[in-house]
């Protein structure tokens, strides 16, 4: 009874991990299914933006940005039909055994019932079957003889029944098999057709690299003016600061160097919890330059710096507060258009290229709340916030604390 017992926990082990394996990839091309869906909402998203960037049909640091956006999306998608392909080219492979073992046991039971169907002919007459009872020795063979006709009947029919529910079983399995096969057909439709598409937009970018080449001049001299400008922004946010704490000295304030109120502390220690899940200032885009320093697009042996990242986005897109707090400084600068400071807490938050601002110094601003309208450039035909975060007198990758898209 023990090994019994044993046999049967074993069992239930195998085919309780063979649900929640087969769950699981489910579960996965569910999500390899859903990041295609996206993936494509996103090229469509940024073809539009490629449309708008291209009106004046002159190459651009913004196009260029734009139609790197692209090729990494349409690489992206590329890679999730490759990865359904695996899964069906494995989930065909499945099937194809199924079908094999199943054909093979629907022919050793269709022999197996075939026999069983002329024995049973041969036996089909009552009185043959009288006749086999009265020939018995006694009363216990002609019993058994009795059990025996009963047992045969049964194992009969039953044979009958798994005969019909293996062909059932097989019909269903080879209709998989025809669904997988049209699934993998379909992807390879998309990837050839993605694959073109990739070569088209290469082909676009090879052209659009030449071009600026050409004007390395005026390249150098619009990366000088914006680091300018951007130091220029980088030094009056240290001043802000430095202000910050010198008040809260001369005053005295219990709340440490930068003079937090209770209030302050405890909306910065909230700004904090959030990290990774904070919302984007623009509705829609794109980071199309990240934090920190990287190789200039175009300029050979040329790094950048970025003390926050650039989004682009849609022409007329509104910019919005990534979290609750106040509004401490609307600057006008030279390059950045105006620049929206909001203060939570100990961290702060700046949205600068604004062509217009609907908030005002002193305002209490909620998250996703409006701030202003982003800049469009009409040279470059593009729509970019330059934003950044900071922690007192930290830089912060935005990259790690917004919502990943």
């Amino acid at each position: 009874m023990g090994f019994l017992k044993r046999q049967k926990s074993i069992l239930f082990f195998i085919i309780f991990f063979l649900l929640l394996n087969g769950s699981v990839k489910a579960q996965d091309i569910s999500k390899l299914q859903k990041q295609k869906e996206q993936n494509a909402k996103d090229i469509a998203y940024t073809q539009k933006l490629l449309q708008s960037t291209q009106q004046q049909q002159k190459s651009s640091l913004g196009l260029l940005s734009v139609l790197n956006r692209k090729i990494k999306l349409q690489e992206d998608l590329i890679l999730n039909i490759q990865k359904e392909l695996d899964f069906t080219d494995s989930k065909i492979g499945k099937t194809n055994k199924e079908i094999s073992s199943l054909e093979k046991k629907y022919d050793d039971l269709k022999l197996q019932y075939e026999k069983l169907i002329v024995y049973a002919h041969r036996q089909k007459n009552s009185r043959d079957k009288l006749m086999f009872l009265f020939a018995s020795k006694d009363f216990n063979q002609a019993y058994m003889r009795y059990k025996y006709l009963q047992q045969f009947s049964e194992f009969t029919r039953k044979r009958g029944e798994q005969l019909v529910e293996t062909k059932v079983d097989l019909d269903i399995k080879l209709d998989r098999l025809k669904l997988a096969k049209i699934e993998k057909q379909v992807l390879l439709t998309q990837n050839t057709e993605a694959s073109k598409n990739l070569s088209s937009q290469k082909r676009q970018q090879s052209d659009v690299l030449s071009q600026l080449k050409k004007k390395e001049k005026t390249l150098r001299k619009n990366l000088a003016t914006q680091q300018k400008n951007d130091k220029k922004l980088e030094k009056m946010i240290r001043d802000i600061i430095a202000e910050q704490a010198r008040l809260a000295k001369k005053k005295k304030n219990i709340g440490g160097e930068y003079g937090l109120t209770p209030e302050e502390k405890a909306l910065g220690a909230n700004f904090g919890q959030n990290k990774g899940n904070l919302p984007w200032p623009t509705a829609t885009g794109f980071i199309s330059q990240k934090f920190g320093q990287h190789a200039h697009p175009v300029l050979k042996h040329v790094r950048v710096n970025n003390d926050g990242v650039d989004i682009t986005t849609k022409p007329q897109s509104i910019c919005r507060s990534i979290f609750k707090g106040e509004v401490t400084h609307i600057l006008s600068m030279p390059g950045l258009n105006m620049v929206v400071i909001i203060k939570h807490g100990d961290y702060m938050t700046v949205y600068s290229n604004l062509a217009k601002v609907t908030v005002k110094k002193g305002d209490y601003v909620a998250a996703k709340e409006s701030i202003g309208v982003i800049y469009t450039d009409e040279n470059e035909n593009q729509t970019v916030l330059k934003f950044q975060m900071w922690k007192e007198t930290n830089k912060l990758n935005p990259s790690v604390w917004l919502l990943k898209k």
